[in-house]
């Protein structure tokens, strides 16, 4: 997601995700309205707007994570989907709290009432309730707030499913007005399923029925920065992918487990085998070196559309920037055909701390050599520092604004240089950015 103001796909993206809640609101007003029973205790109305709108964005939440073509389009990529559903999910999760808080309040008229009220008792509507928060307040910690390897990370996410059960049940059993209003309960009742089948395909029959392609391992090698190359040839039927674009693959090795991860192709589109360029960030990763050629996987995708910014600014000069292993897309792009028909002037930036953290530089440097339009910078930072707007408009012959801006790599390196960008005059939809963490 490009960092800073989201770009236009984005804030339709917000758009409708968050007019959806709005909805719910305004159609539970409406038939509170035509049914003459408004609430006098002004308290219930705030946590109403919290049970109503949460339902909807923790629906949106198993939706955005179906990776859908639609919904990827919606956002302008998966990477910007991810973000967007991590957002939707910390959204959810304070609104929420509006609803017991509120309810408390308009229920007691003493701090112990109130303390009471949202503890557990023989109302097993509210205790539901308690349980579905306890729960969600949990997980939402777990996933977002505290930092843990990966595939516990992912462990997490299959226990929402329970939430957004639990909720459906304290729906009912409360009786409220999302299963007393008819227009309601329908409206309420095809979210909840839509919500219910979403996670049930991503967590369970994603593996079976998505976009999969069945590959095979054959080489693996070990470059410098703890770098793993990684390269797979189709069995059967091969994917179609642009490049820039990333997947997910599952490995059948003893040496990693089998949790579904998303790496970014390397290679062009135009290579026979796809190259995945992985570096260790973890226990998982660190074992990818241990894979041996011949050893079945399989991949799902292609995803993202970080390349389609050459295809929609023809007219402008590309500055690209990759940092460390953010350098992997840069090498699909600059590799592919169709980058090579490109006519307008190119500058590829690879920047890593110093020489020993170089990885397929002879690759950057003969495709420079290759293209008259392509030129090939290597900034190391140890000796030239962060790359900033002074060491742009030394190394870039034109003004800043003139270019369209691919960064990827470092979140802390990616928001620096947009902010710069943005005040030297860059327009925000000349900066594209690719974020590789999508947790």
């Amino acid at each position: 997601m490009p960092e800073g103001l989201p770009s236009n796909r984005m804030v339709r993206g917000y758009a409708v995700v968050f007019g959806t809640a709005v909805l719910s609101v305004g159609l539970w007003l409406l038939e509170m309205a035509r049914a003459g029973e408004m609430h006098t205790n002004p308290w219930i109305y705030p946590a109403k707007v919290g049970s109503h709108g949460t339902l909807i964005l923790m629906c949106w939440a198993f939706i955005l994570a179906t990776r859908f073509r639609p919904i990827e389009w919606l956002f302008g990529g998966l990477d910007k989907v991810y973000k967007a559903h991590r957002v939707i999910g910390e959204v959810a999760f304070f609104l929420i709290f509006l609803h017991p808080i509120f309810l408390a309040v308009a229920h007691s008229d003493s701090p112990g009432a109130f303390a009471r009220y949202l503890w557990f008792s023989d109302d097993w509507a509210r205790n539901t309730g308690l349980v579905a928060l306890a729960a969600f307040t949990v997980l939402v910690v777990l996933s977002i707030y505290w930092k843990i390897p990966y595939h516990r990370w992912k462990r997490t996410h299959d226990l929402f499913g329970l939430v957004l059960v639990l909720v459906a049940v304290h729906a009912v059993l409360g009786r409220g007005e999302m299963v007393k209003y008819p227009l309601l309960t329908i409206w309420y009742a095809s979210w909840t399923a839509i919500g219910l089948a979403a996670y049930v395909y991503i967590r369970v029959l994603y593996r079976f029925i998505g976009p999969q392609y069945d590959v095979v391992t054959t080489e693996v090698r070990q470059r410098p920065a703890d770098i793993t190359d990684v390269y797979l040839k189709f069995v059967g039927r091969r994917m179609r992918f642009t490049a820039g674009q990333f997947l997910y693959v599952s490995f059948d090795s003893d040496a990693v487990t089998s949790e579904p991860h998303p790496f970014t192709i390397s290679s062009p589109p135009e290579e026979p085998n796809p190259r995945l360029t992985i570096k260790r960030l973890g226990d998982w990763t660190g074992d990818v070196h241990r894979i041996r050629p011949g050893e079945r996987a399989r991949v799902w995708g292609p995803y993202g559309h970080f390349g389609s910014v050459l295809q929609e600014r023809p007219d402008l000069p590309v500055v690209m920037i990759g940092g460390g292993v953010g350098i992997t897309p840069f090498l699909s792009i600059i590799g592919s055909e169709v980058f090579a028909q490109r006519k307008e002037a190119s500058v590829v930036i690879y920047s890593v701390p110093n020489e020993a953290r170089q990885v397929h530089v002879q690759e950057i440097t003969s495709r420079a050599d290759q293209l008259p339009d392509l030129r090939a910078v290597m900034h190391l930072s140890d000796e030239s520092g962060y790359i900033d707007r002074d060491y742009l408009r030394a190394t870039l012959e034109r003004p800043l604004p003139d270019y369209v801006w691919m960064l990827c790599g470092p979140d802390a390196m990616t928001d620096s240089i947009r902010e710069q960008l943005l005040a030297e005059g860059v327009r925000p939809k000349q900066v594209v950015i690719e974020s590789f963490d999508i947790r």
